[in-house]
């Protein structure tokens, strides 16, 4: 047999295994659904899922496998899909840019930046560009409970993941301020320029017809295609994609079939994948230096949210000042965890501390949300009483 065949039933094995991966994440997701629980202890359990898979052996050797190689693309391949994903949310329908919100995000990053960087430095001995992307992805949330996250994540999600990439591209560019300064500006610019033209082709096409299953698929493949070929002309391919992204979001198309989102499978199996693979990619040494360690940052950045929030909203209440600064990490801190674990070099205490504020903060939510859909549960009894003393014994009233 052929190196070449040993190659392609390598590939094959690995996308078996993907598969496998995918039926587990079904399998979790289902059971959620009949149990009613909640997301953030859904994703808590997807992580201990992948690591359990990533633990299982057979006759002393792994039963799930997955190549480095394979995992770096698929990595990627998420981190694509995912910034079009959320770039299509950044419309006037989907998010209101308001004085109060571009407060919120601006300070929370200022803040972070300052105080949080300094913190990671001291605590845990890494590097200044570490510890700044550190600050910066750790002020990306999730929807929780209160609809104002919702506003708050679509509308800085997308440009906070890019920001962190961004640094990381400012990094590798040359040695000189001024030629560090127009590479970083050229990046850009390329970057810019194809997802522009992308867009035009792309839509221009999509202008007349029905959106379809196979239409989202087709508009996931061109944002990879303007990924790969912005990044073959050394132009930022993030940036490519989201121009691209916020481009469709705002069209006329995107507004003609009212799409918010991908299909649920689309976005459920990113979810799924991108939650399971932590468990494969990174190693977990607990430590009671790095636990922590990470501990005390994650109760850092709770205060420093805290302080920010209760300064732009005085207003509400302790209640919402609350469930406004517990909202918990997702899947744009999870992607940036796995890129890292695959393709930063040196980076074993940042992935690792990001891992356990990520747990941190799933398990914080997840016991905030039981609570509060406990307390939503008992006033469904106390109405379903009270409309039982109103209407009698009589039943099929309706309201």
């Amino acid at each position: 047999m052929s190196r070449g065949e040993l190659r392609v039933d390598s590939i094959i094995v690995q996308f078996i295994y993907l598969a496998c991966v995918l039926i587990f994440g079904g399998l979790i997701l289902f059971l959620r659904r009949k149990a009613e629980g909640n997301k953030s202890f859904y994703k808590f359990i997807l992580i201990l899922g992948g690591m359990l898979l990533a633990a299982l052996t057979f006759r002393g050797a792994k039963l799930f496998q997955f190549d480095y190689f394979f995992l770096g693309n698929l990595s990627v391949f998420l981190l694509v899909v995912l910034v079009f994903e959320l770039s299509t949310r950044v419309n006037g329908e989907n998010v209101s840019f308001t004085k109060k919100s571009i407060g919120t995000i601006f300070a929370l990053l200022f803040v972070n930046l300052i105080i949080f960087t300094s913190a990671a430095l001291y605590l845990l001995k890494i590097p200044l560009l570490h510890a700044l992307v550190y600050a910066i992805i750790i002020s990306a949330i999730e929807y929780f409970m209160v609809a104002e996250l919702r506003n708050e994540g679509d509308s800085a999600n997308p440009f906070i993941l890019l920001i962190a990439f961004l640094i990381f591209g400012l990094y590798d560019i040359s040695s000189t301020v001024f030629l560090q300064t127009l590479g970083f500006f050229q990046y850009l610019l390329i970057g810019s320029g194809m997802g522009i033209a992308f867009g035009i082709l792309v839509f221009k096409s999509l202008k007349y017809k029905k959106m379809t299953w196979f239409h989202e698929v087709g508009l996931l493949a061109a944002a990879l295609m303007v990924f790969l070929f912005t990044e073959y002309v050394n132009g930022s391919g993030l940036f490519a994609v989201m121009v691209m992204g916020i481009f469709f979001g705002n069209s006329h198309v995107r507004r003609k079939i009212q799409l918010t989102s991908f299909s649920p499978f689309i976005f459920k199996s990113l979810e799924m994948l991108i939650f399971l693979f932590i468990g494969f990619t990174v190693s977990l040494v607990f430590t009671w230096h790095i636990f922590w360690v990470s501990l005390t940052l994650f109760a850092l950045y709770l205060i420093l949210r805290f302080m920010v929030i209760v300064i732009i909203n005085p207003s509400y209440s302790l209640k919402n000042h609350v469930y406004l600064t517990i909202a918990p990490k997702g899947m744009v801190f999870a992607v940036m965890i796995l890129v890292l674990s695959i393709y930063l070099a040196n980076s074993a205490t940042l992935v690792m501390s990001m891992t356990l504020v990520l747990l941190y903060s799933l398990i914080l939510s997840t016991i905030f949300e039981h609570l509060e859909h406990k307390k939503i549960k008992e006033l469904d009894k106390l109405f379903a009483v009270l409309e039982r003393i109103r209407f009698g014994r009589k039943r099929n009233l309706r309201r």
